[in-house]
C-alpha cells in the first residue's frame, strides 16, 4: 500500500472502494527529531525527602530555645548564644576554618580567629569583596575550602583564594532572606531561611536545588536552626511552629506503586469506587469519610486502567481483582439509572440523597439516588477503562467478557441512537455530553469543544468496534470524518494562544488518545492521528507529565521527553496528603504576563512535583499556590496510571535489586 501525506490532501491507492479523505491545511506537520533509544530505560530509586514533627521535644523548650544540638544521639533544643571561643557580642554562628581558625558570625559583621582567638579580625568589606549584609545568619565549609556565608539578602562565598561570590533569587535561590546553614560531609547544604528549608547540591550533576516548604516537611516555614545528624540525614530543623527533621528515604518506583495501591484499598473505595478520602487527623489518622465526586467514574477509570496495565505487565492476580472491583463500580454507574446508557456520575445511599439537590436522583426502589447530568470527562474516562480492561482482563474471561461488550454496546448504542449526545432523564441533554456535528461544527460557543470532542468520540466508535466487533460502529467512525471532517477537527484538539489554557481538556484529550492510538490500524487515519497526537503533546511536553508522555511514547517513543517522564515520577510523593505548598513569594520563579483561566498568577514554568501541591493530571501544573492541611488525601491512582503504563509498553524497567 502506498500512502501519500499532504497536509491538503491525505489519499491511499488502495482501489476505487474507499472513501477518498480530505484534510485542511491547517496545521503543517512538526519535524521529525526522534531520538533513538534503547528500551526499556531502567530506573533508578528515587530519593524522598520525608517531613515528621519531632514531638519530644516540648513547646516549652523549643519556644525559647536558639539552636540544636546532638547529645548522646539525640537532638536536643539549647538555650543560650552560639559558643564559640571569640569574645564577641551578638554571636549567631561560628565553623572552623580548616586551619585551626575559626570565622564567626554576629549581627554586625564577619569575624575571623586566627591563632589568637581572643583578637578577632573583623572582615572590612561587604556587599562588595565580602557577605552581602553586616547580619551573618549561618555559616558552612565544604570539602573543597569554600566558607558558605548566610545573610538576610542571600548567600555569599568565599573562595580559598580570597574571592567572593554571591548566590541569590536569580542564581537558582528559592527565598533570600537566610537564617541557618549546615553542610553535611558531602557537600550537601541545608539552608534555613524565613520561609522554609532549601537543600543545595552546589557540586551536584543535574538537580541542585530542592525547596523544603509547608507541612509536608516541616512545623513551620521560619526556621532558625538547622542540626544534621551524623552522615548528613536525618536533618532536623527548629521552627516557629516546633522541631521538624526531614528524612531522606530511598524507594523503587514499584515500591511507591504499592504502597499507593494498598493504601488505595484500605481507604480510598467507597462502593467500589475509587476517590479522594479526608482524614480525621493529618498526621495520625484513624478513620476516614469518602464523601461523593462528580467525576467519580474518571477518577475511578484511572484506577481500572492502572491495574489493568499491572495485569499486563505482571500477570499478578492481586492487580487483576483490583481492576475488577473497580470496573464493577464503574458498570454500576453505568447501569443505576435504569435507563441503557444513561451513565450516572456518582451515587449515594438514600439517606444522603434526599437531602441533595434535584440533580440527584432516586432509582425506582428509592435505596439510590444518582447523579445526572453527567459530563463528556466521565465518559471518556468509562471508554479508557472499557479499552484497558478488555484488552488485559475481560477478553481472555468468557463472562467478563460478555459483561463488557454488553456494557460497552448500551452506552455506545444511547450516544449514537441520540445523534452523538447523551440525554439526560429528563430528555434534555446533559451540559457538556454532546459530540453531534451540529454542536460541534456549527457553534461557535463550542469552538474550544471541536477538537476536542471530536477526537473523544472517534475513540469512542474505535473501542466500541474493538469489543463488540460490530461494524456499524465503524460505519459511524468514518461517518464522522468522511461526512462531518472530525478527523480534521482532531488535527488542532489542543487549541492554544490566545484561547484559554485548559489542563483539564489536556487530561482529557490523553484519556482519548490511549485508546485510539492504540487501535486505529489504517494507515490514512493513524498518519493524521499521529500528527495531531504529536502537536498536542508537544505543546504540553514542558510539564514533564509522565501520563502524557507514556501515552504518545506508547506509540513513537522517540519523540517524548522519557528522562522527564522518569523525573515526574520520582518527584510524586508516595505521601498522598494534599499539605499547602507555596511557590508565589520565591525569588528564583518567573510569572507569566498572562493569567490562567480562573484569573490567577502563573508560573513561566512547572515546578517539580515534589515542591507543588500535585494531586492529578487536571490541575494547573503552573499554579504557584495549592493544597490545605493535609487532611484531604488523594487516591495516588493518577500515579499508578502511567507508572504501570511505562512499564507494559516497556518505556520503563525497574533496575534489579542487590541480593
Amino acid at each position: 500500500m502506498k500512502t501519500i501525506l499532504l497536509w491538503g490532501f491525505l489519499a491511499s491507492a488502495v482501489g476505487a472502494a474507499e472513501l477518498p479523505l480530505r484534510l485542511s491545511n491547517v496545521m503543517p506537520p512538526w519535524k521529525d527529531v526522534a531520538v533513538p533509544r534503547n528500551l526499556p530505560i531502567t530506573v533508578l530509586p528515587a530519593v524522598e525527602h520525608r517531613g515528621s514533627p519531632v514531638d519530644s521535644i516540648l513547646p516549652s523548650i523549643w519556644k525559647v530555645a536558639n539552636r540544636l544540638e546532638f547529645h548522646a544521639g539525640q537532638v536536643v533544643a539549647v538555650l543560650g548564644t552560639h559558643p564559640s571561643r571569640v569574645p564577641l557580642p551578638d554571636v549567631l554562628c561560628s565553623v572552623t576554618n580548616g586551619s585551626g581558625g575559626e570565622w564567626i558570625g554576629t549581627g554586625q559583621g564577619l569575624f575571623e580567629a586566627r591563632s589568637d582567638p581572643s583578637i578577632p579580625i573583623r572582615h572590612e568589606h561587604y556587599g562588595l569583596g565580602g557577605p552581602l549584609a553586616t547580619r551573618i545568619t549561618g555559616l558552612a565549609v565544604d570539602s573543597k575550602g569554600v566558607l558558605w556565608v548566610g545573610t538576610p539578602l542571600g548567600l555569599s562565598l568565599r573562595a580559598v583564594s580570597g574571592d567572593w561570590t554571591h548566590v541569590r533569587g536569580r542564581d537558582g535561590l528559592p527565598v533570600e532572606e537566610v537564617t541557618a546553614l549546615a553542610m553535611d560531609p558531602q557537600d550537601n547544604l541545608w539552608i534555613g531561611t524565613t520561609k522554609g528549608a532549601i537543600l543545595h547540591r552546589p557540586y551536584a550533576e543535574g538537580r541542585r536545588w530542592w525547596y523544603r516548604q509547608g507541612l509536608r516537611y516541616l512545623p513551620g516555614d521560619r526556621v532558625r536552626s538547622i542540626q544534621l545528624a551524623p552522615g548528613g540525614m536525618p536533618a532536623y530543623f527548629l521552627t516557629d511552629q516546633g522541631v521538624g527533621k526531614i528524612e531522606a528515604v530511598e524507594i523503587r518506583l514499584e515500591e511507591k506503586a504499592r504502597v499507593m495501591e494498598a493504601r488505595l484499598n484500605e481507604r480510598h473505595r467507597r462502593l467500589g469506587l475509587v476517590a479522594d478520602c479526608v482524614l480525621d487527623d493529618a498526621r495520625r489518622p484513624q478513620n476516614c469519610l469518602i464523601e461523593d465526586d462528580d467525576n467519580d467514574g474518571l477518577w475511578t477509570a484511572y484506577h481500572v486502567a492502572a491495574m489493568s496495565l499491572c495485569f499486563g505487565a505482571t500477570g499478578e492476580e492481586g492487580a487483576r481483582g483490583s481492576a475488577r472491583q473497580s470496573m464493577h463500580a464503574l458498570y454500576r454507574l453505568q447501569n443505576i439509572s435504569g435507563k441503557p446508557g444513561l451513565v450516572a456520575r456518582s451515587i449515594v445511599p438514600a439517606e444522603i440523597g434526599r437531602t441533595k439537590s434535584a440533580q440527584w436522583r432516586p432509582t425506582l426502589d428509592g435505596a439510590v439516588y444518582w447523579k445526572s447530568d453527567t459530563s463528556s470527562d466521565e465518559i471518556d474516562g468509562h471508554y479508557l477503562a472499557f479499552h484497558v480492561y478488555f484488552e488485559h482482563i475481560a477478553r481472555h474471561d468468557p463472562v467478563e467478557r460478555e459483561l463488557c461488550v454488553r456494557q460497552v454496546r448500551a452506552i455506545t448504542d444511547y450516544i449514537v441512537d441520540n445523534n452523538y449526545q447523551l440525554i439526560d432523564w429528563n430528555g434534555k441533554r446533559t451540559r457538556w455530553g454532546f459530540w453531534n456535528p451540529e454542536s460541534l461544527n456549527g457553534v461557535p460557543e463550542d469552538y474550544l469543544e471541536n477538537g476536542l470532542n471530536s477526537l473523544q468520540i472517534l475513540s469512542f466508535l474505535k473501542v466500541a468496534h474493538s469489543i463488540t466487533g460490530d461494524s456499524k460502529y465503524s460505519q459511524h467512525y468514518q461517518k464522522l470524518i468522511h461526512e462531518h471532517g472530525y478527523l480534521n477537527n482532531v488535527l488542532l484538539s489542543k487549541k492554544v494562544f490566545p484561547d484559554e489554557e485548559n489542563h483539564s481538556d489536556n487530561q482529557l484529550g490523553f484519556v482519548a488518545w490511549y485508546p485510539i492510538l492504540q487501535l486505529e490500524k489504517d494507515p490514512r487515519y493513524r498518519a493524521a492521528l499521529l500528527q495531531a497526537a504529536r502537536r498536542h503533546y508537544t505543546l504540553v511536553k514542558r510539564e514533564k507529565s509522565s501520563f502524557y508522555t507514556f501515552v504518545y511514547g506508547s506509540v513513537d517513543p522517540g519523540f517524548v521527553d522519557l528522562p522527564g517522564a522518569i523525573e515526574n515520577l520520582h518527584q510524586i510523593p508516595t505521601d498522598r496528603r494534599t499539605w499547602r505548598q507555596e511557590n508565589s513569594h520565591r525569588t528564583d520563579l518567573s510569572f507569566s504576563s498572562r493569567r490562567n483561566r480562573f484569573g490567577h498568577r502563573v508560573l513561566l514554568e512547572a515546578l517539580p512535583a515534589d515542591e507543588r501541591c500535585f494531586k492529578k493530571w487536571n490541575a494547573d501544573p503552573f499554579l504557584p499556590d495549592a493544597g490545605g492541611d493535609g487532611r484531604l488525601e488523594d487516591d495516588g491512582a493518577a500515579f499508578l496510571l502511567p507508572y504501570w503504563m511505562g512499564r507494559f509498553h516497556r518505556l520503563i524497567a525497574e533496575a534489579e535489586t542487590k541480593p
